[in-house]
């Protein structure tokens, strides 16, 4: 069976956005002194048809998905833009707290 895109990777985070969770990984990286956080993913249902190699089911679910529209408002914790697509993915970026490190 074929691997796709991104399958094999770690789904070691997520975020809510409204009632949908959306699985992926981040990662942080710096801007100056500003500790960013970049989420990429997708809508959860999706990642798993995705993940079992069901890509027809993928396709009509990702469809039918764009008719519904995203609140990037109701996101908890996130404090950042969030950029939705019309495939299920997400992009969402996130400025970190300050972190002070310990003198040595």
């Amino acid at each position: 069976m074929p691997v796709f895109a991104a399958t094999s990777s770690v789904d070691d985070a997520d975020i809510q956005v409204g009632g949908t969770k959306f699985v992926g990984t981040d990662h942080v990286f710096r801007m100056g002194s500003v500790r960013i956080e970049a989420f990429s993913g997708m809508a959860e249902h999706l990642y798993e048809l995705i993940k079992k190699g069901r890509v027809e089911e993928y396709h009509q679910a990702a469809f039918q998905s764009r008719s519904t529209p995203q609140n990037p408002h109701g996101t908890g914790r996130w404090n950042g833009p969030i950029s939705f697509h019309d495939d299920g993915t997400v992009m969402a970026l996130s400025v970190l707290p300050i972190r002070r490190r310990q003198p040595q």
